[in-house]
This record gives structure tokens, sequence and C-alpha cells, in this order.
């Protein structure tokens, strides 16, 4: 309909020689008024002029579209002043277009970094110098590095936050089943909030290094490392470990016993089932691989040695009395001793610990001895009840 008013044509209200309805065309809203313009309208050079200048501004749009998709790629293949963190994409000219593509090498593409993710920490020497590193100890271990080029893990033992809960064995000079030999287990960060108690077992670690010891020793410094890290008795569970042991009565008796002996204290809590915690299971799969003679578990802060066990000669250690205060429903003592058989002496130090590096060597030394007359009383004992009368 432009293209006609351009030239000047007279238009009729019913003419149909331009596709568009002669109404779209109306300048104002009376078509009479517009139909009588172009009528009346005869100036053949005013048409062709405005022909010309419509032509002239239809070439220009042209070549101006035309130049909008080249303009668009040059600016696409220049170099980027910062790297490319994603593939580089570029506006293509639509078909109506259909410009040549110049010739350029496009950029290269930079593949996009991974976010960095927590990797799990498989190398269990790392794991071991990591932890021991961050232990606050009064006497300071300067053979980490030693001590832990020696530890190992079992399938079994991760906590409940998934840390990795290792070991070190130090096998004795005598073979097993030997008069003067046992093997002995120990235990220490039971209760993650009893943190000295690792000086002791770290202390035997580093002695071990440099004997030959007569016994076999397995060490586990951190059974609760949750606990530790969290500075609670209990694990992340809230549950203490030394009350979940699957003792024969524990069904019958570790509730009822928290409920009106510790009068529901959550530190003593001994879970809703046996060995619901991995950190007891851990314990268990310990025992089950090494099968000891002996056990040792490390507190504090009671500054006693308590054994649960037959009746030995007390060794004599003057910082720590010699006693027997019983065990627990659900405890490690109980487990052990009263179900299986095997003694378990709690070494419970005082506050502060023990003082000087020798008190530690003589306090290893006593356990030893008091293993050996331990299995010494059993064998005797055993081969009594067998005795035929």
């Amino acid at each position: 309909m432009r293209f006609c008013f351009f030239l000047n044509w007279p238009i009729k209200k019913n003419d149909k020689s331009c596709s568009v309805p002669y109404q779209t065309e109306a300048l104002d809203n009376s078509a009479a008024e517009v139909n009588t313009f172009y009528m009346h309208q005869s100036r053949p050079l005013t048409a062709y002029f405005i022909l010309a200048i419509f032509c002239l501004t239809l070439v220009s749009c042209a070549l101006e579209t035309r130049k909008k998709p080249e303009e668009i790629l040059a600016a696409a293949v220049q170099a980027p002043t910062t790297p490319l963190t994603t593939p580089l994409t570029m506006p293509l000219p639509t078909a109506s277009h259909a410009p040549i593509a110049p010739t350029y090498s496009a950029p290269a593409i930079m593949t996009i970094k991974e976010p960095a993710t927590a990797k799990t920490e498989t190398d269990i020497f790392a794991t071991c110098v990591r932890t021991l590193s961050q232990l606050k100890l009064k006497q300071k271990v300067k053979t980490i590095d030693t001590i832990c080029k020696d530890a190992r893990e079992l399938p079994a033992c991760t906590s409940v936050e998934g840390r990795k809960i290792f070991y070190f064995d130090h096998p004795g000079i005598l073979k097993v089943g030997d008069k003067a030999s046992q093997k002995i287990l120990s235990f220490s960060l039971i209760h993650g909030d009893e943190e000295e108690s690792a000086a002791v077992t770290l202390a035997w670690l580093e002695r071990l290094n440099t004997i030959e010891p007569r016994n076999s020793w397995r060490v586990i410094p951190i059974l609760n490392p949750d606990g530790w890290v969290r500075k609670t008795r209990t694990n992340a569970h809230g549950v203490d470990v030394n009350r979940n042991f699957p003792s024969k009565d524990w069904h019958d008796t570790a509730l009822k016993y928290w409920k009106s002996e510790t009068k529901e204290n959550a530190r003593r809590f001994p879970g809703d089932e046996p060995a619901s915690e991995p950190e007891t299971r851990c314990a268990m799969a310990q025992i089950d691989d090494f099968k000891p003679n002996f056990i040792i578990s490390i507190h504090t802060p009671l500054g006693v040695l308590d054994f649960d066990g037959p009746k030995v000669t007390a060794p004599a250690f003057a910082p720590l009395p010699w006693v027997s205060l019983g065990n627990f429903p659900g405890s490690l003592g109980r487990y052990m001793w009263i179900d299986r058989g095997v003694p378990v002496l709690t070494v419970e130090l005082k506050r502060d610990g023990l003082k000087h590096l020798e008190e530690f060597d003589r306090l290893q030394d006593a356990t030893g001895t008091v293993a050996i007359q331990a299995e010494k009383l059993l064998k005797k004992k055993k081969a009594a009840e067998l005795k035929p009368e």
C-alpha cells in the first residue's frame, strides 16, 4: 500500500491493485478524505523524486543489513581479553542475509575447570601424622613420622563421621605361646574427652620402636576419634563406647542400670542396642583379629590401676594404686573378663597424667608383668579343671 502511495496513484475505495486492505493506509480516521486527496493530486515529478529517494533508502538498508553479520563475525573471532571458561558461540546470519563467511581461525576453546571437592584421605600414614600431630599432650611426641610408618587399619574401623581408626603392631621377640610371651592389646581415648590417655600409648609406641619387647603388642591410640574432635566422652551418636560392648547381660541390665544408677546421665548412655556403634565394632574386630591374652584400657582421671582378672601380685607402681572397682554392663571389662575370660587392666591416670617419661616405661613393664602372671594363673586353673578327679 505504501508503494501505491509514493507513485501517487489514484486509489478508489474498492481498488484491489494493492495487496493490503485500503483502510490500513488511512492517514487519519477518514478514509474518504484520503481517497479524495489522491484523486486530485497530479504531480508526476514529485512522484518520481519521492520514488528515487525510496529506492536509495532501500539500497542503503540492504547494504546496512548485509554488513552487520560480517561485522559480528569479525568481532567474534577476535582473541578474548580474559581466559575463556566456556566454549565460544557466535551469532550466525539468517538465511535471508546469506552472507559469505570470512576466513578466520577460531580461538582455542578452554576446558572448564571442575570445582574442587573434598577427597577422602586413603593414605593411612598421612592420616596418622595429621591426627597425632593435633594431640595436645603435656609429654610431646618427637617421633610421629617414625611411629606412623607402621600405622595400619582394619576395614571395619571407621568412626561414625568417617574417621579412620588406625593401629600399630609390634611383635615380641619370643614366639606366641612361650611362657614369657603374651599378646597385649591396648586402647586409649575410648572416651573422647580423656586426651591425656593417648600420651601413654604414644610413649609406649616410641619405646617399642627402640627395644625388642618380650610381649607382642597391638596399640590403638584413638578408638573414639569423633569424641576426641568434639571433646566429648561419647561418640558422635552420643553413646558411651565403654557401655556399648555386647556383654551377655546387656539386654537385661544395661539400660536399667543407666536409668537407675546414673539417673540417665547422658555421658554414660549405653546406646539403644549392644554393639550399635562403629567404634565398638572396631574394638571387637581388633580383638577377633589379634586374639589378645591381655587387654589394657587407658582412661583418666581416677588415678588407679583397676584390674578385672585373676588374683595376681600387685605391681609396684607408686603413682597409681592397685584396686578393683568392678565392671559395668556393656563395659570392656565385663565383655572380655566376665564373658570371655580375658583379663582387662584399666589404667586410670590422674587428671594431670604422668609427669616423667620413666614412669611411662615402668608402667609398660608393670602391665607386661601382670599379663604374664595372669596368663600363668589362668593356665593353671584350666589345667586343674581338666584334671580328672
